[in-house]
């Protein structure tokens, strides 16, 4: 299914990013994952180590437009094309249950420049290598948290409200280049159990990866800028 194309996954050191990346390399892929500080990723090195060249490591700090431009740069050295891009790396900066008057406002800045601003810095250089590509898909890692009509709670206010201009962000893109046919969507991971998600989260990393990666593998152009789940449904079911 996914055997000779070639994919880059952001935030990849761990979480459901590393996950992607061990179910991305299952399916035959070949990846390309960055990660701040891959050398310090000890299980992503591994990988790279058993993997050779299927798996290529690249240092990226998708807050840093700098990093970007080092990043494509050494990316379009290595490959011709990118067939699959999942902007999958992104902050949670508050505690995440702080009323409104005790906010710091200040991370409403921080989870913007990252988990915004940082992802269609990252879309915009890859865009040339996915134009390349074979059936291009460019899929944005959301998030439940993101759905306004599902919101009840005042939980995650910074981070909630980032990963919602993510998705409007993302239906923009999608829009726009469907001429072109590439698939954009936003696509949820479900509720996971990583340092983000927390013990008490309903499935694994990796039992989410496995359904993300076959759901974004599928996509189709009808699909485009819809919101999917990890599931590749829209009926609100994370």
């Amino acid at each position: 299914m996914l055997t000779g194309k070639t994919v880059l996954v952001t935030g990849a050191n761990r979480g459901i990013g590393l996950a992607l990346v061990k179910e991305l390399l299952q399916h035959n892929a070949s990846v390309l994952a960055t990660a701040r500080h891959p050398d310090k990723a000890v299980e992503l090195a591994e990988l790279a180590s058993a993997h050779g060249a299927q798996l290529a490591l690249f240092a990226l700090d998708i807050s840093d437009p700098h990093s970007i431009d080092l990043v494509t740069e050494e990316v379009g050295a290595r490959v011709k094309c990118l067939d699959i891009l999942i902007n999958n790396a992104a902050i949670f900066p508050e505690e995440g249950n702080e009323r409104f008057e005790e906010l710091n406002l200040d991370h409403f800045n921080e989870a913007f420049n990252t988990n915004v601003v940082g992802t269609a810095r990252v879309s915009r250089a890859f865009l040339p290598l996915l134009r390349k590509g074979t059936d291009p898909k460019l899929a944005n890692i959301s998030s439940s948290a993101a759905s306004i009509s599902g919101k009840k709670d005042n939980g995650y206010y910074c981070y909630a409200t980032s990963k919602a201009a993510l998705n409007m962000m993302t239906r923009a893109l999608a829009a726009e280049l469907r001429p072109e046919k590439i698939i954009v969507v936003p696509i949820c991971p479900g509720w996971v159990k990583t340092d983000m998600g927390g013990p008490n989260a309903q499935i694994t990393a990796q039992e989410s990866a496995a359904k993300l990666v076959k759901s974004i593998s599928a996509l189709t152009m009808d699909q485009s800028g819809q919101f999917l789940s990890r599931f590749g449904t829209t009926n609100g079911t994370w």
